[in-house]
C-alpha cells in the first residue's frame, strides 16, 4: 500500500501550500490547494438497493455507513479499508450491515499524484501505484454505492453493478451526504448507525469553515477535486454543512467517525453534540492506512449493544495498527479519541468558568499577564501550519503559571472531561506522555494565522509564507521569498464575530473572549517539530 496521511493543508486565494500527506514508508510531498464548495446535488437513485426482507421485525444491531472520496491520493488506502469489511467474521454480518458510497479520485488527480511521486524520487510508491492502477484505473472519477455482500469481493461490488454515477456526483455537497444516509437507512435498517467519513481532513478555523447556507462557500472535510468552483478551488464539507447534512437526514447516528486527520477539535465536538452520541476523531495526523474496519465490524457484532466497549476496542486497534504500519518513523503523531457528546454541556460550563478566571487573571496585573503570555508563547500546537492547540495541555500550563486563579477551575475542567466526555483515548508512545485531549483554535486580539513551512538546504524549518486573518474579515499574506512586493491583502469571506462567535462551542464557553483579549501571539511551531524550543519561543 502507498501510505501517507489523511490531512490536506489549506491555501489562500493566491498561493497553495504543501500537503501534509508525507508521513509514510513511501512518503511524498504533494501539492494540494484549498477549497470552496458550490451548490450541487445528485439526487437520483441510480442504483437503488432494497433490503432482503424489509418487513422483518429482526433488525441488525448496527449499520455502518461509509461515505468518502479518494482525495487525490488516498484511493489505494480507502479501497483497502473497504476490503477489510469483507474480512470480518462471517457471523458478524448477522448483527452488522454495511452501506458504502465511495467516489474515486479523477484521472487528473491520479496523473498529478504519479508526477509528484516521480519528481520526489519516490520510486517504490510510483511502482506500487502503477500496479494498483492496472486493476482500478477504469474506476477513476466514478462513484459507487452498494451494501456489502460478504459472499462477494470488494472488487466485484466496486464495479458496474454498483455504479452510482460516472460524472458529476458531488460528494462534497451536504445534500449528497443527507441523500446517502437516507438511502442507506432503507438499505440497511438497523437499531443503531455508525457514520464513517473518510478522506482528507483538517481542524476548525473560521476562514476555512464559513457559516453554512445551501448556497454558501464552505470548506473542511471530504475534499472532492472533481468539483471546482469559479475560483479554481475544490469543494469540501465543513463543520456547519456536515452538521446540516446529518440533522437533515432521517436518523440520528449513534456514532460519527472521522477517518481523517486533525478532526478532534472541540469546535467539531460541540457542533455535533446534538447530532450523535459519540464522536471518534484524531487530533494529529491519521496514516494513510486509516482505521481497522475488520475490527470495527467484529467488535460491533460482539458487543451486545454495549457500544462503548466496542469503541474502546476499536480505538486501541487503530492506534496499534498505525504504530505497526509506521514503525520506522522516529516520531509517531498518532492518536484517537472517542468523545461522549452527552457530557459536553457540563464540560462547556467548566470551560466557561475557566475562561472567566483566565480573563480575570490576565487583567489582574502585569506579573500575571507576563506569566500567561509566556505559557501562550510555547503552547502545545498540534500542527505547525494551523492555529490548533491542545485545550487541556494549554489549560494545565496556564494553571501552573497562575495557580491562585486557575488551579481549581482547571482541575474541575479536567475531571469533567475525564468523567463525562472521554470514552477512550489512545496515543502512540511518543504522544502518550503529553496527555493529548482535543484541539481548540487560539489566536490573539481577535486574529489568528496560518503558516506554510518548508525545509531549507540546512534541514532547518523556514516559513514560506504566513497569512494573518483579521477579525474584520480582511487578511494579510506575507511571502518571505518575495520581499520586494508588499503583503497581499484580501477578504477571507466573513468576520470573527460572524463565524467563530457563532459556533456552538463558543456560545457554550465564550472562548472567543480569550482570543480577543490575549495579546501574545501563540507558538508558531508545533512542539513535535525538530526545531521547536519551548523555552525559547520562535515568535
Amino acid at each position: 500500500m502507498l501510505t501517507s496521511c489523511r490531512a490536506c493543508s489549506r491555501s489562500t486565494k493566491r498561493a497553495s501550500s504543501l500537503c501534509a500527506r508525507s508521513i509514510a514508508a513511501f512518503a511524498a510531498i504533494l501539492i494540494c490547494g484549498a477549497s470552496v464548495f458550490t451548490s450541487c446535488i445528485n439526487d437520483i437513485d441510480d442504483n437503488p438497493v432494497t433490503p432482503d426482507n424489509p418487513d422483518s421485525p429482526e433488525l441488525a444491531d448496527y449499520a455502518i455507513l461509509l461515505y468518502g472520496n479518494g482525495g487525490g491520493n488516498l484511493d489505494d488506502a480507502i479501497v483497502e479499508n473497504i476490503q477489510q469489511f469483507y474480512a470480518a467474521n462471517p457471523a458478524s454480518f448477522d448483527k452488522v450491515k454495511i452501506a458504502v458510497q465511495y467516489k474515486f479520485s479523477t484521472e487528473k488527480d491520479m496523473k498529478k499524484l504519479m508526477e509528484d511521486l516521480q519528481s520526489e524520487g519516490a520510486l517504490g510508491a510510483f511502482e506500487y501505484m502503477q500496479e494498483w492502477l492496472k486493476v482500478w484505473k477504469d474506476r477513476l472519477g466514478k462513484t459507487y454505492r452498494f451494501t456489502v455482500d460478504a459472499s462477494k469481493k470488494a472488487e466485484e461490488q466496486l464495479g458496474a453493478e454498483s455504479l452510482y454515477a460516472s460524472t458529476d456526483c458531488h460528494i462534497a455537497h451536504a445534500d449528497s451526504l443527507t441523500h446517502f444516509i437516507n438511502w442507506a437507512v432503507k438499505a440497511c435498517p438497523s437499531k443503531h448507525y455508525v457514520l464513517i467519513l473518510t478522506n482528507h481532513g483538517t481542524g476548525y478555523t473560521p476562514d476555512d469553515d464559513l457559516p453554512y447556507t445551501p448556497a454558501a462557500a464552505t470548506r473542511g472535510l471530504i475534499y472532492d477535486a472533481e468539483t471546482v468552483n469559479e475560483d479554481g478551488d475544490t469543494e469540501h464539507l465543513t463543520l456547519h454543512s456536515l452538521n446540516h447534512a446529518i440533522a437533515s437526514s432521517d436518523i440520528r447516528p449513534q456514532v460519527v467517525y472521522f477517518d481523517a486527520c486533525l478532526m478532534n477539535s472541540l469546535e467539531y465536538w460541540f457542533e455535533l453534540k446534538n447530532s450523535c452520541d459519540y464522536v471518534i476523531a484524531s487530533s494529529f495526523l491519521v496514516p494513510g492506512v486509516g482505521g481497522d474496519y475488520t475490527a470495527l465490524t467484529d467488535l460491533l457484532a460482539n458487543c451486545h449493544e454495549d457500544i462503548e466497549s466496542a469503541l474502546r476496542g476499536f480505538d486501541m486497534a487503530c492506534v496499534e495498527r498505525w504504530n505497526e504500519s509506521e514503525k520506522e518513523e522516529e516520531r509517531k503523531y498518532f492518536d484517537m479519541s472517542v468523545i461522549r457528546t452527552s457530557g459536553l454541556n457540563a464540560y462547556g460550563n467548566k470551560i466557561r468558568t475557566f475562561t472567566d478566571k483566565l480573563l480575570e487573571a490576565y487583567q489582574s496585573g502585569d506579573d500575571a499577564q507576563k506569566r500567561i503570555d509566556q505559557v501562550t508563547s510555547y503552547a502545545l500546537k498540534i500542527l505547525s501550519s494551523d492555529p490548533y492547540y491542545d485545550m487541556l495541555c494549554y489549560a494545565m500550563t496556564l494553571a501552573a503559571a497562575v495557580p491562585d486563579f486557575l488551579k481549581t477551575p482547571y482541575n474541575e475542567m479536567q475531571q469533567c472531561y475525564d468523567n463525562e466526555c472521554i470514552v477512550a483515548h489512545q496515543t502512540s508512545d511518543y504522544l502518550s506522555t503529553e496527555g493529548i485531549t482535543g484541539s481548540v483554535m487560539l489566536g490573539w486580539e481577535g486574529q489568528y494565522e496560518y503558516l506554510s513551512w518548508y525545509e531549507d538546504d540546512n534541514n532547518t524549518l523556514k516559513i514560506l509564507f504566513k497569512t494573518i486573518y483579521k477579525p474584520d474579515g480582511t487578511a494579510i499574506e506575507i511571502d518571505f521569498e518575495d520581499e520586494e512586493n508588499p503583503p497581499y491583502k484580501f477578504d477571507w469571506g466573513s468576520t470573527f464575530a460572524d463565524s467563530y462567535e457563532q459556533t456552538a462551542f463558543d456560545k457554550a464557553t465564550g472562548w472567543s473572549r480569550w482570543i480577543w483579549t490575549n495579546k501574545q501571539r501563540p507558538a508558531t511551531m508545533s512542539a513535535f517539530s525538530k526545531d521547536y524550543k519551548p523555552l525559547y519561543p520562535s515568535n
